[in-house]
């Protein structure tokens, strides 16, 4: 191959994976939300159709009405789930949410605790260097007083002017507004996902065949392959994350009574720490470090110095606990860089919105994972593109004796 058809075919697979790139945006962008149903339907009802035809083969009951229970089985735990679990975490959060407003209310003692431990712990400098790094110190906490001050006096004045400014409440009335709007639409999506569950788990078989019948034989198989590996890739990696999410909520929990149990710890909203902690610890570059940092820190610098000790050692715990399990749980699964995975939750959460965080690194990995097996062709060839894998030759029947 001459050096200009080169050039001709690295333009054309340019211009390919421009294209593919440029529909996989305007899908998710435009499109994911319209079909999120019928995907979420197809899904249910693919995971359904190894126990629906065990069952209906032990049972001899027709596979419509095993679909039919095993969908409304699986509706019925997962309202009771969100029922009873979601009214748990809604009374969690509000005490919580009430918790904090009661913190950032002794934020001015927060602040002079702080310098004054800061001014303490320089001490050892020389003393025209302790002096200016001193006052430097205690104007910028006296200029953060007086902003906080201000503001508070403006709001009160402002509330006792007209009674109460209305025009606080416009942000939070806004969004409450924009939700209520979307509920119909969130109502109507919930019973198509629900219906289409119940026809594609019914007629899961019907629909795969009809797709086998439009398509070659190469590419049913890459199909079937290409099915088979996200499957194992979503599975493997929800199993990882929330094995992880789960540890980390019980250490957190565990570290927390224990707390409370000797006296250091007097405040309640375990379980709502807990669950913000362990969601965020998932994240990377955030981590458990996130939330218990500040939080030593802050006990530290207001004279817990117990509670800011036990946090620190409940932070150290998770630290070890995570680089021992994390590896093993999601590295061995997904086996891809970090870097690679931080980058798709960047440009997933700009692009897509929240939803864009898991879709785009589920990408990735499915995409590391399709090159590595030779049914596509980006980069390195690919683990087994120069052996394709064998055709599975069809199974002979029994030969009778």
């Amino acid at each position: 191959m001459n050096i200009t058809e080169k050039r001709k075919a690295t333009l054309v697979n340019f211009v390919f994976y421009a294209f593919i790139i440029a529909a996989y945006y305007l899908f998710m962008k435009f499109a994911f939300w319209l079909v999120a149903p019928f995907i979420f339907a197809f899904l249910i009802g693919m995971l359904l159709q190894k126990p629906v035809r065990a069952i209906s083969k032990k049972t001899k009951i027709k596979k419509g009405i095993v679909s039919a229970v095993a969908v409304l089985l699986i509706i019925a735990i997962l309202l009771s789930v969100i029922v009873l679990v979601g009214y748990r975490i809604a009374v969690e959060f509000r005490g919580f949410g009430q918790y904090l407003m009661s913190l950032f209310n002794d934020l001015p003692g927060l602040l002079k605790s702080l310098e004054a431990w800061i001014i303490n712990h320089i001490a050892f400098l020389p003393d025209s260097l302790e002096k200016t790094a001193s006052n430097a110190i205690s104007d910028f906490i006296d200029r953060l007083l007086l902003l906080l001050v201000e503001q508070e006096n403006t709001f009160e004045s402002s509330g006792a002017a007209s009674g109460f400014d209305f025009s606080v409440l416009a942000t939070p009335l806004g969004g409450l507004l924009s939700t209520a709007r979307q509920i119909p639409s969130i109502i109507t999506a919930t019973l198509i996902s629900v219906i289409a569950c119940f026809f594609i788990t019914c007629d899961y078989d019907n629909v795969t065949n009809l797709i086998k019948k439009n398509v070659s034989e190469e590419h049913e198989r890459a199909i079937v392959r290409t099915k088979r590996i996200f499957g194992d890739i979503i599975g493997k990696m929800c199993k990882s994350y929330v094995t992880i999410i789960f540890i980390t909520f019980c250490e957190i929990s565990i570290g927390l009574n224990i707390l409370k149990l000797i006296g250091v710890y007097g405040g309640g909203y375990i379980i709502a720490i807990s669950i913000v902690t362990a969601l965020v610890d998932i994240l990377p570059v955030l981590g458990t470090g996130t939330v218990m940092v500040p939080w030593a820190l802050f006990s530290l610098f207001s004279g817990k110095i117990g509670l800011g000790i036990g946090l620190f050692v409940i932070y150290g715990v998770i630290t070890v606990i995570r680089q021992i399990l994390e590896p093993r749980l999601v590295a061995m699964n997904v086996g891809i860089h970090p870097i690679l995975t931080l980058m798709g939750m960047y440009l997933g959460l700009q692009l897509f919105g929240v939803i864009g965080i898991f879709i785009v690194p589920i990408t990735f990995v499915l995409i590391k994972a399709l090159n590595e097996e030779g049914i596509i062709h980006l980069y390195g060839g690919g683990r087994k593109a120069a052996e394709p894998e064998p055709v599975p030759a069809p199974e002979e029947a029994p030969k009778k004796k």
